[in-house]
């Protein structure tokens, strides 16, 4: 498993810390993620600021509770990367959301199992 090198504004060490969150809240909760999606303003290398919004794609067959491991992951994550502004859009392969379908044609795979 390698890190995406398309150019986001995400350190390395952020980049690496959320891998190290995502598979430790997946962990708690016997999740199994598949992907990690960067979206929103931090996929855009000319802009400054903005929150960091993160799909977290997850194996459908694991059938795990979306509340509970978006709490554990603001948890790690904040162990991570400290107190930051995260929204987190998980993936389950459940919903049709428009949504879902948007952050994955626009946003930077960070990480991936596949």
């Amino acid at each position: 498993m390698l890190p995406n090198t398309t150019p986001v504004r995400l350190s390395p060490a952020d980049s690496e810390g959320i891998r190290l969150a995502v598979e430790a809240a997946c962990a708690d909760v016997g999740a199994v993620w598949q992907s990690i999606v960067l979206f929103g303003s931090r996929v855009d290398p000319d802009r400054k600021g903005g929150d960091i919004d993160l799909l977290i794609g997850l194996d459908p067959t694991c059938g795990v509770d979306s509340y509970r491991l978006t709490q554990r992951l603001r948890l790690a994550l904040e162990d991570q990367l400290g107190e930051q502004h995260v929204d987190i859009v998980i993936d389950d392969g459940r919903s049709m959301n428009p949504f879902l379908t948007l952050a994955k044609q626009q946003g930077v795979e960070l990480w991936s199992k596949r």
